[in-house]
């Protein structure tokens, strides 16, 4: 049974078969354990000295030390028979599994075990199970972290994130690669350096969590150096990690790393970059889209969406009057019985709330059983009763909703404030009354209020005596919360939990605990307003404690805000700054309010400061300073410092200034895609960013200032430690130089640091008919050099579903759109109706390949409009949101064709109208997405069979060759990658690669087989061949077999095609044969001197090889070459009549 080859990096393998030519004993049979320990080893002890050691990647192993190991092979103990090779294939490292005891044991004993370890981690397919299997509990700490970044080890990909070709021109397409490499290699070193560190301890007996190794590198899954100084990083890793070093060199990973990019040595040189390459490469890998920004805040609380504020409504008792349930025909007995239970049931009511004596009892039941208004003294006592019972259910009931709830994970305690109800006069207007008789237009009413009282608690020593406290599930992390309202409160938090205060009005005494408290100053829009003398004491004590500014401003009203100073511990307002609002006493962060405009100034502790008003300021001061800009045209200076930015999107003119002393980053609220340009405006980084989702909104920008300061004439670069990571995760650098001339604008390259979160790989359309479905989003791939194009259009009612056709034209290549309808005009009274039908839109390409959207639009659903004389129509709309994207960036909406009504009437049918308008272009440049991959299928050394089945392509399959080999049989359109990744590092020869087309339905002929730079073209069969500036490095060795059997070698070299062998039984007869050669010379076809000949022999029995001569344009033998051969000096052995050519 054929060796099937196991596709690497992948849980649903393409449908690709490779099958050896000489096949061998597959692994996937287990057998049974029959031979003795003692046989066991011995037999691999023989091989061992008769073929040698194991060739795993760059490293050799012998069989004995993978026995000693506990080497299994899918679950059954390794054998003499699995290793009958030097180098075993991936099927067989994917089967392979180490027994952790035994690893453990044996790394006091081998030296070179860890690189072993890494080199089979890193060569294994990530879908299968863990290297290590089964580490028990009771293993060291050391063992554990050792089979986790195996793990880690296992799930990495050597190759650098992709970064798409048609980038925007800012972009240094160059350094971008370089940067991106280097996070590759520093992700693998980093994996490989915590190894070593594990076994190391390992062998010392330790046993705390193996976070620094010999470099000095921190090493917990992913995260490989993140918070190391720039330099310091570097420095450790060259001269304190030399042993880890250099065995790195020696793995597949640091010789693919050195030869590819240069790796380690000289990026440990570059100072920011390095830094900003590993940590945004690790954050990339890991975060998605807004995650970035958790990492930012470190899984901050907030509460201003989680509703704390509740609504004071109370349900006012009103119409009680004497009306009982009237039945049609009731007699006066059940009248009178209804109006008697009545009453009976409103006293019951009332007593429910409030203690009545028996004479207020009958009093009571008999104004209710008459209908007359009870006793004001009883009503008001009941109004007031009945509405504290209501707001303390509704209090109550709120918070134990919030711990069942949406904070159950945050929040442990809701103690709940205290308050009075009162009745408040009010006058409740009539409908109608008789002014003129002089009847008031109002009824005077009381109405209950609740008012909010004093609270003073003292919680310092613990919750439990706390009146009002509603208590959940409780936990030493959770929060208490205290809902204080208004009133002069004075209130000490529990001290070893987190506090958050949520307060209105009035004067407050607030003290935080020892952990992280939250002050929530729900009436600071109500303070603008009214400017009310009551200041108020915060203490946050120990802990990171944040202010945060809450409350609802009319929209239509600007006010000026708060003036907070952390560092002198005051806030007041800026419409009158000796009036201080509060006294703040270890507060370290600050929310704004939205809707004012406020200035906060931090302290030297590192500050979170975020704005959420317009045209604020924050000044961080000295300290590491988180800075938000989440309002509108905020400045943000953060200080000395390593400072983080967040600049949220919509944001208008934001202003950075930052000191350049220490790195800072900035995350931008967009995507990479959206950034318009980068440049020197005087002395100032300027960044544009396109709005909306066809950039027609106005733009936004952010500004840094003092990147550069002027000097005799000339800027010199002050700051080059800014690093900017987007929405979606690209990591980027401006690429600023050391000084510029003038003060003209400059035009800003950047470097791409790390490839952020790339959209969805688009499905692979490779000409002919599609369907797009009505149900979700789509993203489609046009190729190019494949037959048109027909996608049929299926209608959705969602009009937020978008289908994107990622076209691999340029724009400048589209010739004509054009639109084909038919339209009938009905008349009906006095007017002609026109209506539309079967509305197509072909896009047609300088190649005259088109692009048809069949029923783009249909006609609107509604019965018409005027549009002109007589004509009523309702008009034409999409079927869905469809938007093309160009290989050279630009991109287009596709809108309903612009037509005439006038000319649909006087000359309805079907119609063909130009459509160049349809198609509305968007402003900005947008990334043309390539399919999608599959991984890539690792062949052996030696010969094999790649059989490609003929069905829906959804990705492009990768082959990777091993220097031998290999006959490739694709289908008529497949999409293939070719390449060996040892000649690529001039590390082994190019691998031969045969293509097949023989057993294709289409004839392939040498006029299909095409070479357009690394595009071989076969018919539709698109295969990309790698190509080296380098001279040095070997080719691929490329041959093509046509559907009648000649073969046609791919010289890369010259870009030539040229004739290799010939198949003579394609032919009727040996003078069609010569006679064909001859002419194919004559049209300048190019062959090689002496082109071989099969299934032709001599007619005279004797033996030789026959040859095509191109230069005496005659048949030879390699037998006797003087000898001059005619046609009728051979034959065709066996000539198939069905397979003939004149």
């Amino acid at each position: 049974m054929p060796d099937t080859s196991i596709v690497r990096r992948d849980t649903s393998p393409p449908p690709v078969h490779v099958s050896d030519m000489d096949p061998t004993p597959t692994l996937d049979t287990p057998e049974p354990d029959t031979q003795s320990v003692h046989n066991r080893r011995q037999r691999l002890v023989f091989q061992d000295a008769q073929f040698g050691e194991v060739q795993i990647g760059d490293l050799t192993v012998s069989r004995v030390e993978l026995y000693e190991l506990g080497a299994r092979l899918n679950g059954r103990h390794i054998s003499a028979d699995d290793v009958q090779t030097s180098t075993p294939d991936q099927a067989f490292l994917d089967a392979l599994s180490l027994d952790p005891d035994r690893v453990q044991s044996r790394v006091l004993l081998n030296e070179r075990l860890p690189d072993l370890l890494f080199e089979l981690a890193t060569l294994r397919s990530v879908s299968m199970e863990s290297l290590l299997t089964s580490i028990s509990d009771s293993s060291p700490q050391p063992l554990h972290k050792l089979g986790s970044l195996l793990d880690s080890a296992q799930k990495m990909t050597l190759s650098p994130p992709e970064i798409p070709d048609n980038l925007p021109d800012w972009v240094d397409k160059l350094k971008s690669r370089s940067m991106t490499s280097v996070g590759v290699g520093m992700q693998a070193y980093g994996i490989y350096s915590g190894i070593m560190g594990a076994a190391d301890a390992l062998k010392k007996g330790d046993t705390p969590d193996v976070l620094i190794n010999l470099g000095g590198i921190a090493s917990e899954g992913a995260s490989l150096i993140v918070e190391r100084g720039v330099e310091k990083a570097g420095r450790a890793m060259l001269q304190n990690g030399a042993a880890v070093f250099n065995g790195f060199q020696a793995t597949t990973a640091g010789k693919w790393l050195a030869r590819s990019a240069g790796l380690i040595a000289s990026a440990l040189t570059l100072p920011f970059d390095l830094y900003s390459a590993i940590k945004s490469f690790n954050e990339a890998s890991t975060a998605k889209g807004k995650a970035a920004q958790d990492l930012y805040f470190n899984g901050a609380l907030s509460l201003a969406s989680a509703g704390l504020s509740i609504a004071l409504g109370v349900a006012a008792l009103a119409g009680f009057t004497s009306a009982g349930p009237l039945g049609i025909a009731a007699g006066a007995l059940l009248i009178m019985g209804a109006r008697i239970y009545s009453a009976v049931r409103q006293v019951d009511d009332i007593d429910d709330f409030i203690d009545l004596t028996i004479h207020e009892r009958w009093r009571s039941g008999w104004f209710a059983f008459t209908g007359q208004t009870l006793d004001t003294d009883i009503m008001e006592r009941y109004l007031i009763a009945r509405t504290n019972d209501s707001y303390g259910k509704q209090l109550a009931l709120a918070a134990r909703s919030w711990l069942d709830g949406e904070l159950k994970d945050s929040i442990d305690t809701v103690v709940l404030g205290k308050y009075q109800v009162v009745l408040q006069p009010v006058r409740h207007w009539k409908l109608d009354w008789d002014a003129a008789a002089g009847e008031s237009g109002y009824v005077d009413a009381k109405e209950p209020v609740v008012q909010e009282t004093d609270d003073v608690y003292d919680a310092s020593q613990g919750i439990h005596n706390i009146p009002g406290a509603i208590m959940g599930t409780t936990t030493e992390n959770k929060a208490i919360l205290w809902q204080l309202g208004g009133g002069d409160d004075r209130v000490c938090g529990v001290r070893p939990k987190p506090n958050y205060f949520s307060y209105g009005a009035g004067s407050k005494v607030l003290v935080g605990g020892d952990k992280d408290d939250h002050f929530l100053f729900q009436g600071a829009a109500k303070l603008l307003e009214t400017s009310t003398d009551t200041a108020s004491i915060l203490s946050g004590g120990a802990g990171n404690d944040t202010l945060q500014l809450l409350g609802e401003i009319a929209p239509d009203t600007l006010h000026a805000g708060f003036n907070i100073d952390l560092d002198a511990g005051i806030a007041s307002l800026r419409s009158n700054p000796d009036l201080d609002v509060a006294t703040l006493d270890s507060i370290e962060n600050v929310e704004t309010l939205a809707g004012a405009s406020s200035h906060v100034i931090g302290n030297a502790q590192p500050n979170r400061i975020i704005l959420r008003g317009t045209d604020e300021r924050a000044d961080g001061g000295a300290g590491n300073d988180q800075l938000l800009a989440q309002g509108f045209n905020a400045t943000l200076d953060g200080g000395p410092g390593a400072d983080r930015y967040f600049i949220a999107d919509n944001s208008g003119a934001t202003t950075l200034l930052d000191d350049g002393l220490d790195d800072s980053l900035i995350e931008m609220d967009w995507p990479f895609e959206r950034i318009k340009s980068w440049r020197i405006e005087g002395t100032s980084l300027v960044i544009v960013v396109l709005c909306g989702v066809d950039g027609e909104l106005p733009e936004i920008s952010l500004t840094i200032r003092n990147v550069y300061q002027s000097h005799e004439g000339k800027r010199e670069l002050k700051n080059d430690k800014l690093l900017f990571i987007t929405q979606d995760g690209y990591s980027l650098k401006p690429d600023l130089l050391q000084t510029l001339p003038g003060l003209a604008s400059h035009t800003v390259n950047v470097i791409i640091v790390a490839v952020g979160q790339q959209k969805p790989r688009p499905s692979l359309f490779k000409g002919g008919e599609y369907v797009l479905p009505a149900q979700a989003d789509l993203s489609c791939f046009i190729c190019r050099h494949q037959p048109s194009t027909l996608l049929n259009v299926e209608r959705t009612e969602n009009n937020r579903i978008v289908t994107t056709l990622h076209v691999d034209y340029d724009s400048s290549e589209i010739e004509a759109v054009q639109v084909d309808y038919t339209v009938t005009s009905t008349r009906q009274g006095n007017f002609d109706y026109l209506h539309y039908s079967n509305i197509n839109l072909t896009v047609r390409f300088n190649d005259q390949k088109q692009l048809t959207l069949k029923h783009l639009a249909r006609n609107r659903a509604s019965t018409g409009t005027h549009v002109g004389g007589s004509l009523i129509a309702a008009g034409i709309e999409l079927n869905r949101q469809l938007l093309l994207i160009m290989r050279d960036g630009k991109s287009f909406r596709m809108r309903p064709p612009t037509h005439s009504y006038l000319d649909d009437h006087r000359q309805p049918g079907d119609k063909l109208i130009e459509a160049s308008l349809s198609p509305m272009e968007r402003t900005g440049h947008y990334m043309l997405s390539a399919p999608a991959k599959h991984p890539a299928i690792v062949l052996k050394p030696q010969a094999q069979r790649v059989d490609i089945e003929a069905v829906l392509q959804t990705a492009i399959y990768v082959l990777e060759g091993m220097a031998a080999t290999y006959d490739i049989y694709p289908a008529a359109d497949s999409l293939i990658i070719l390449s060996t990744p040892a000649a690529a590092t001039r590390a082994s020869r190019g691998s031969t690669w045969t293509i097949h087309t023989e057993h294709l339905r289409t004839a392939i002929e040498y006029p299909d087989i095409r070479l357009d730079d690394a595009l071989l073209r076969i018919g539709n069969i698109h295969i990309t061949v790698p190509r080296h500036d380098d001279p040095a490095t070997p080719l691929e060795n490329i041959r093509v077999r046509s559907s009648v059997g000649h073969q046609y070698d791919v010289d890369l070299e010259f870009d030539l095609i040229h004739l290799a062998q010939l198949n003579a039984r394609s032919y009727a007869g040996p003078a069609a044969l010569l006679g064909d050669l001859r002419r194919q010379q004559r049209l300048d076809m190019p062959m090689i001197d002496l082109v071989p000949i099969e299934h032709l022999s001599l007619n005279d029995g004797r033996s030789g090889a026959l040859y095509y001569d191109a230069n005496t344009q005659n048949l030879a033998v390699d037998s006797d070459w003087s000898r001059l051969l005619t046609a009728d000096d051979v034959f065709i052995s066996q000539a198939s009549a069905n397979t003939t050519k004149t």
